[in-house]
Protein backbone atom coordinates (compact mmCIF):
# COMPACT_ATOMS: atom_id res chain seq x y z
CA UNK A 1 0.00 0.00 0.00
CA UNK A 2 2.62 2.31 0.96
CA UNK A 3 4.93 1.42 -2.19
CA UNK A 4 1.69 2.30 -4.39
CA UNK A 5 1.12 5.39 -2.90
CA UNK A 6 4.57 6.22 -2.98
CA UNK A 7 4.60 5.42 -6.99
CA UNK A 8 1.31 7.28 -7.20
CA UNK A 9 2.57 10.75 -5.63
CA UNK A 10 5.74 9.93 -8.01
CA UNK A 11 3.73 10.06 -11.14
CA UNK A 12 1.74 13.29 -10.20
CA UNK A 13 5.04 14.62 -9.38
CA UNK A 14 6.32 13.43 -13.22
CA UNK A 15 3.28 14.94 -14.69
CA UNK A 16 3.60 18.65 -12.86
CA UNK A 17 7.26 18.65 -14.31
CA UNK A 18 6.27 17.66 -17.95
CA UNK A 19 3.50 19.85 -17.84
CA UNK A 20 5.72 23.30 -16.72
CA UNK A 21 9.06 21.91 -19.34
CA UNK A 22 6.27 22.12 -22.04
CA UNK A 23 4.73 25.91 -20.62
CA UNK A 24 8.46 26.74 -20.58
CA UNK A 25 9.09 25.29 -23.97
CA UNK A 26 6.16 26.80 -26.16
CA UNK A 27 7.31 28.90 -28.77
CA UNK A 28 4.73 31.39 -30.46
CA UNK A 29 4.86 32.62 -33.87
CA UNK A 30 6.98 36.11 -35.06
CA UNK A 31 5.31 38.38 -35.01
CA UNK A 32 7.30 41.38 -37.09
CA UNK A 33 4.83 43.94 -35.63
CA UNK A 34 6.29 43.85 -31.83
CA UNK A 35 9.16 41.81 -31.68
CA UNK A 36 12.20 43.62 -30.64
CA UNK A 37 16.00 43.02 -29.78
CA UNK A 38 17.51 44.35 -26.70
CA UNK A 39 20.90 44.02 -25.92
CA UNK A 40 22.14 42.97 -22.97
CA UNK A 41 25.80 44.71 -21.50
CA UNK A 42 27.32 40.99 -21.79
CA UNK A 43 26.02 40.88 -25.53
CA UNK A 44 23.52 38.68 -25.29
CA UNK A 45 20.62 39.35 -27.03
CA UNK A 46 17.27 39.37 -25.08
CA UNK A 47 14.02 38.51 -27.12
CA UNK A 48 11.36 41.02 -26.44
CA UNK A 49 7.73 42.29 -27.86
CA UNK A 50 7.65 46.14 -27.25
CA UNK A 51 3.27 47.35 -28.06
CA UNK A 52 2.39 51.19 -28.47
CA UNK A 53 -0.79 53.20 -28.07
CA UNK A 54 -0.04 54.67 -31.28
CA UNK A 55 0.43 57.94 -29.72
CA UNK A 56 3.34 59.63 -26.35
CA UNK A 57 2.12 58.14 -23.33
CA UNK A 58 3.66 56.58 -19.92
CA UNK A 59 5.41 53.23 -20.12
CA UNK A 60 5.42 49.89 -18.46
CA UNK A 61 7.83 47.24 -18.39
CA UNK A 62 6.49 43.63 -17.31
CA UNK A 63 9.03 40.58 -16.19
CA UNK A 64 7.36 37.28 -16.06
CA UNK A 65 7.96 34.63 -13.57
CA UNK A 66 10.05 32.12 -13.74
CA UNK A 67 7.91 29.18 -15.50
CA UNK A 68 7.01 31.10 -18.15
CA UNK A 69 8.20 33.48 -20.69
CA UNK A 70 7.19 36.85 -22.10
CA UNK A 71 3.99 35.97 -23.51
CA UNK A 72 2.59 35.43 -19.79
CA UNK A 73 1.41 38.71 -20.13
CA UNK A 74 -0.49 38.27 -23.31
CA UNK A 75 -3.94 38.97 -21.45
CA UNK A 76 -2.78 42.25 -19.86
CA UNK A 77 -1.14 43.84 -22.65
CA UNK A 78 -4.58 44.52 -24.80
CA UNK A 79 -5.87 46.35 -22.02
CA UNK A 80 -2.76 48.46 -21.15
CA UNK A 81 -2.31 49.69 -24.56
CA UNK A 82 -6.02 50.60 -24.55
CA UNK A 83 -5.40 52.70 -21.66
CA UNK A 84 -2.53 54.43 -23.18
CA UNK A 85 0.32 52.71 -21.87
CA UNK A 86 3.47 51.70 -24.24
CA UNK A 87 4.09 48.08 -23.02
CA UNK A 88 7.57 46.12 -23.11
CA UNK A 89 7.98 42.43 -22.26
CA UNK A 90 10.65 40.39 -22.40
CA UNK A 91 12.42 36.50 -22.44
CA UNK A 92 14.34 36.16 -19.24
CA UNK A 93 17.45 33.98 -19.86
CA UNK A 94 16.52 30.18 -21.29
CA UNK A 95 13.13 31.21 -21.17
CA UNK A 96 11.08 31.88 -24.75
CA UNK A 97 13.14 33.05 -27.43
CA UNK A 98 16.22 33.91 -25.53
CA UNK A 99 19.25 31.90 -25.16
CA UNK A 100 21.05 31.27 -22.24
CA UNK A 101 20.47 29.92 -18.55
CA UNK A 102 18.64 31.55 -16.12
CA UNK A 103 16.13 31.53 -13.57
CA UNK A 104 14.96 32.39 -9.87
CA UNK A 105 18.64 31.59 -9.11
CA UNK A 106 20.29 34.10 -11.42
CA UNK A 107 20.03 37.62 -9.85
CA UNK A 108 23.35 39.20 -11.80
CA UNK A 109 22.15 38.40 -15.14
CA UNK A 110 18.67 38.99 -14.57
CA UNK A 111 19.14 42.66 -12.96
CA UNK A 112 21.48 43.72 -15.68
CA UNK A 113 18.80 42.41 -18.28
CA UNK A 114 16.27 44.20 -16.35
CA UNK A 115 18.39 47.69 -16.60
CA UNK A 116 18.70 46.92 -20.68
CA UNK A 117 15.40 46.10 -20.92
CA UNK A 118 14.03 49.40 -18.77
CA UNK A 119 16.55 51.51 -20.61
CA UNK A 120 15.20 50.06 -24.11
CA UNK A 121 11.51 51.23 -22.87
CA UNK A 122 13.03 54.68 -21.65
CA UNK A 123 14.21 55.27 -25.35
CA UNK A 124 11.60 54.70 -27.27
CA UNK A 125 10.50 58.34 -28.97
CA UNK A 126 6.61 58.68 -27.65
CA UNK A 127 7.70 56.84 -24.27
CA UNK A 128 7.56 59.46 -21.49
CA UNK A 129 9.77 59.21 -19.54
CA UNK A 130 8.55 60.77 -16.74
CA UNK A 131 5.47 58.37 -16.78
CA UNK A 132 7.66 54.68 -16.36
CA UNK A 133 6.25 52.08 -14.44
CA UNK A 134 7.92 48.21 -13.82
CA UNK A 135 5.65 44.87 -12.69
CA UNK A 136 6.99 41.43 -12.00
CA UNK A 137 5.26 38.40 -11.10
CA UNK A 138 6.88 35.74 -8.96
CA UNK A 139 10.81 35.52 -9.61
CA UNK A 140 9.73 38.99 -11.37
CA UNK A 141 8.47 40.59 -8.18
CA UNK A 142 12.07 40.09 -6.73
CA UNK A 143 14.02 41.83 -10.23
CA UNK A 144 11.18 44.20 -10.47
CA UNK A 145 11.34 45.70 -7.31
CA UNK A 146 15.30 46.07 -7.44
CA UNK A 147 15.18 47.50 -10.10
CA UNK A 148 12.73 50.31 -8.44
CA UNK A 149 15.42 50.90 -6.53
CA UNK A 150 18.21 51.61 -9.08
CA UNK A 151 15.63 53.70 -11.12
CA UNK A 152 14.51 56.76 -8.61
CA UNK A 153 11.93 58.16 -11.42
CA UNK A 154 9.78 55.25 -11.71
CA UNK A 155 6.58 56.40 -10.48
CA UNK A 156 4.80 52.98 -9.73
CA UNK A 157 5.36 49.28 -8.96
CA UNK A 158 3.63 46.27 -9.54
CA UNK A 159 4.00 42.75 -7.55
CA UNK A 160 2.49 39.57 -8.44
CA UNK A 161 2.54 36.82 -6.43
CA UNK A 162 6.63 37.37 -5.14
CA UNK A 163 9.25 38.70 -2.78
CA UNK A 164 10.81 41.82 -2.65
CA UNK A 165 13.87 41.43 -1.17
CA UNK A 166 15.46 43.42 1.80
CA UNK A 167 17.20 46.11 -0.04
CA UNK A 168 13.96 46.42 -2.47
CA UNK A 169 11.79 46.92 0.84
CA UNK A 170 14.26 49.59 2.35
CA UNK A 171 14.23 51.35 -1.18
CA UNK A 172 10.30 51.17 -0.98
CA UNK A 173 10.23 52.50 2.31
CA UNK A 174 12.61 55.51 2.34
CA UNK A 175 10.88 56.63 -1.10
CA UNK A 176 7.31 57.98 -0.57
CA UNK A 177 6.94 58.85 -4.09
CA UNK A 178 6.50 55.52 -5.79
CA UNK A 179 3.39 53.78 -5.29
CA UNK A 180 3.15 50.14 -5.15
CA UNK A 181 0.33 47.73 -5.87
CA UNK A 182 0.57 44.15 -4.73
CA UNK A 183 -1.68 41.00 -5.19
CA UNK A 184 -1.53 37.50 -4.40
CA UNK A 185 -4.07 34.50 -3.69
CA UNK A 186 -4.96 33.70 -0.30
CA UNK A 187 -4.05 30.18 -0.38
CA UNK A 188 -1.41 30.21 -2.61
CA UNK A 189 1.37 29.58 -0.12
CA UNK A 190 3.58 32.21 1.66
CA UNK A 191 2.62 34.53 -2.03
CA UNK A 192 0.17 36.50 0.75
CA UNK A 193 2.44 37.18 3.39
CA UNK A 194 5.87 38.38 0.69
CA UNK A 195 3.01 40.97 -1.00
CA UNK A 196 1.49 42.07 2.26
CA UNK A 197 4.98 42.42 4.22
CA UNK A 198 6.56 44.65 0.41
CA UNK A 199 2.94 46.55 0.74
CA UNK A 200 3.51 47.45 4.28
CA UNK A 201 6.88 48.85 3.67
CA UNK A 202 5.39 51.37 1.24
CA UNK A 203 4.42 54.97 2.72
CA UNK A 204 2.41 56.13 -0.04
CA UNK A 205 -1.37 56.61 0.67
CA UNK A 206 -2.07 55.54 -3.15
CA UNK A 207 -0.02 52.10 -2.92
CA UNK A 208 -2.87 49.28 -3.02
CA UNK A 209 -2.56 46.01 -1.93
CA UNK A 210 -5.74 42.71 -3.12
CA UNK A 211 -5.27 39.10 -1.80
CA UNK A 212 -7.79 37.48 -4.59
CA UNK A 213 -9.25 34.18 -3.27
CA UNK A 214 -8.02 30.72 -4.77
CA UNK A 215 -4.45 29.20 -4.96
CA UNK A 216 -3.36 31.30 -8.32
CA UNK A 217 0.30 31.92 -8.41
CA UNK A 218 1.14 35.14 -10.60
CA UNK A 219 -0.67 35.81 -14.10
CA UNK A 220 -2.98 32.91 -13.22
CA UNK A 221 -5.05 34.94 -10.27
CA UNK A 222 -5.73 36.89 -13.64
CA UNK A 223 -8.17 33.58 -14.14
CA UNK A 224 -9.35 32.93 -11.15
CA UNK A 225 -10.22 36.78 -10.51
CA UNK A 226 -11.93 38.17 -13.23
CA UNK A 227 -11.85 41.90 -11.80
CA UNK A 228 -7.96 41.76 -10.77
CA UNK A 229 -7.28 43.04 -14.35
CA UNK A 230 -9.34 45.84 -14.25
CA UNK A 231 -8.43 46.86 -11.13
CA UNK A 232 -4.78 47.14 -12.22
CA UNK A 233 -5.17 48.60 -14.73
CA UNK A 234 -7.04 51.61 -13.44
CA UNK A 235 -4.50 51.61 -11.05
CA UNK A 236 -1.95 51.99 -13.29
CA UNK A 237 -3.76 54.81 -15.06
CA UNK A 238 -4.20 56.80 -11.57
CA UNK A 239 -0.66 56.54 -10.69
CA UNK A 240 0.38 57.94 -14.63
CA UNK A 241 -1.48 61.00 -14.37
Amino acid sequence: MLERARSGRSFLLSVVLALSVAACSTRHPPDPAHDVDIPAPDGVVLKGSYYSPGSPGPGVLLIHQCNMDRHAWDGLIPDLVSAGFHVLTFDQRGYGDTPGKGGAGDASHANDDADAAYAFLASRPAVDKRRLAAGGASCGVTYSASLASRHPEMKALVLLSGWADDKARAYIRSTPALAVFGAAAERGGSDAADIREALAASPNPRSSLRIVSGRGHGVAMFDEDGSLKGTLVKWLVAQAR
